[in-house]
């Protein structure tokens, strides 16, 4: 089995612009708090103007946090919790608005390393693919790989399991970590309290594969839990030579492969040489890849059909 999950970065790649900071700056097109001054939402306001790079579940977290969060006015008193869940719901219910209209404009990047590695997988027998994006994958593939400059609504035959759910059946999970020890009553923000949410065999199935891919996803604190038993298994103790797997993880450039080493670092609390000894770990870099990456693209597309 081959594993291909799929993040953010991946959208990004095929040339949707899904970042939560293009959302909150189409103050017209969606963002729903461009005049809000008090609670949840005049809070994301403040920081969608404020943040280089806005991370929505992250600003939920440091909002409704049990330590420090800026829910609390001072003095133990809230702001009013009905409020604050309404602009939860308008948050939810306009970033829906905003992805269904982003995967409808921009033509799609057919020739991206993300289209290379989803025909891949699609070609692939063994292959099995997660996303964390809110995006119909079925849309975006029928628009990379049917000859139709727009995919008008159709849907390319494949399976897939969205993790977070999708636009399409209305049933986005935006939220926090399961384990995260938030404010009495902000318990609806946990993604796995959500009525939506709908667990996978992600967690076994990486255990299970031979080759475990990411495709720009950031291993943020949100996520990671997913990952965590799976890579603290290859930081601890020694894996046979035939039992080690293949982690390939794509991102954009030396920056992000920065960021995602710290956060592995961080996250695992090892130097990752344990990691490094017990996998074939490899990050691929997809901005004008240089030769290395082109090679290590390579590679990993002709081990998708071994």
């Amino acid at each position: 089995m081959n594993v291909l999950i799929l993040g953010n970065g991946f959208d990004l790649d095929v040339n949707y612009k899904t970042r939560y900071s293009d959302f909150a700056k189409n103050f017209r097109l969606c963002w729903p708090f461009e005049d809000a001054k008090d609670g949840l939402g005049g809070y994301l306001q403040e920081r969608a103007k404020t943040d280089t790079w806005l991370d929505l579940e992250s600003a939920l977290l440091d909002y409704a946090s049990a330590t420090d969060g800026v829910a609390k006015k001072g003095d133990g008193e809230l702001y009013p919790l009905g409020d604050d869940k309404e602009d939860f719901q308008r948050l939810v219910h306009t970033l829906r608005m905003y992805i269904a209209r982003m995967i409808d404009e921009p033509p799609v990047n057919k020739d991206s390393v993300a289209a290379q590695v989803l025909d891949a997988a699609l070609k692939s027998p063994d292959s099995v693919i997660y996303s964390f994006n809110y995006t119909n994958l079925r849309k975006i593939a029928y628009a990379l790989y049917v000859n139709d400059s727009r995919h008008d609504r159709q849907d390319y035959n494949l399976d897939y399991a969205p993790v977070h759910g999708c636009i399409e059946t209305n049933d986005i999970i935006l939220g926090v970590n399961s384990d995260a020890d938030l404010i009495e009553g902000y318990e609806f923000l946990r993604k796995n309290e959500q009525p939506g949410y709908k667990p996978t065999n992600l967690c076994q199935d990486i255990f299970s594969a031979r080759e475990v891919t990411f495709f720009g996803l950031s291993m943020g604190k949100i996520d990671y839990p997913y990952f965590r038993d799976f890579f603290y298994s290859l930081c601890s103790g020694v894996v046979p030579t035939d039992q080690k797997k293949h982690i390939t993880i794509f991102t954009y450039d030396d920056i992000s492969r920065s960021a995602i080493l710290k956060q592995l670092r961080s996250l695992t609390g090892t130097d990752l040489m344990t990691l490094q000894g017990n996998s074939y770990f490899q990050i691929i870099r997809t901005e004008n890849q240089c030769s290395k990456d082109k090679q290590l693209l390579e590679r990993w597309l002709k081990r998708q059909i071994w």
